[in-house]
């Protein structure tokens, strides 16, 4: 179900909300990768206000499953996307996903917001994300690294809180 929302989302986002409904037709019901799926379609293709209103009506309280750490990064990436990036949505998102679905973000979450810092050249933020990483125990991975290999003050200030020498990036991995 997933990669056949994926291709239907490449024609065009409504095709990609009509498989959904189609699975709903016969009594197949999405799990949050499949969601997750639909709402990455609109996300990519800069709706957001669909990506949202998918996110809210299947998310919903009463709903039998919940988004995962996924769905919130893409969510993130797409808010991200906007110029500028539209920091008060992608709070609000980071609130929503630890108070009310107790999902702590990891470097998955880290990596996606360090990125829109290095991306929009706002250092001082990514500065301060990567100092609460180092606060909540979260260490830096390869894609860390990839991220800020291009940019000389993250690169250095990564090193700095993180003990440089082990943080070693190939960028031909």
């Amino acid at each position: 179900a997933m990669r056949r929302i994926k291709s239907a989302g490449k024609r065009s986002p409504e095709e990609a909300l009509g498989v959904l409904s189609e699975m709903a037709n016969v009594g197949v019901m999405p799990d949050t990768q499949v969601v997750t799926s639909l709402i990455d379609v609109f996300a990519r293709k800069g709706n957001m206000a669909m990506a949202m209103k998918v996110f809210q009506q299947m998310f919903k309280e009463d709903s039998y499953m919940d988004p995962d750490e996924v769905t919130f990064k893409i969510l993130v990436d797409g808010y991200g996307k906007a110029d500028p990036p539209d920091w008060s949505k992608i709070s609000r998102l980071l609130n929503l996903m630890e108070l009310s679905y107790d999902i702590k973000p990891s470097t998955i979450t880290y990596n996606s917001l360090i990125y829109i810092c290095s991306k929009t050249k706002d250092y001082s933020r990514a500065y301060e994300l990567i100092d609460r990483m180092n606060a909540a125990g979260i260490e830096p991975d390869d894609y860390t690294l990839k991220v800020v290999h291009e940019k000389k003050a993250l690169r250095s200030y990564l090193r700095k809180v993180f003990g440089g020498t082990r943080l070693n990036y190939d960028p031909t991995m």
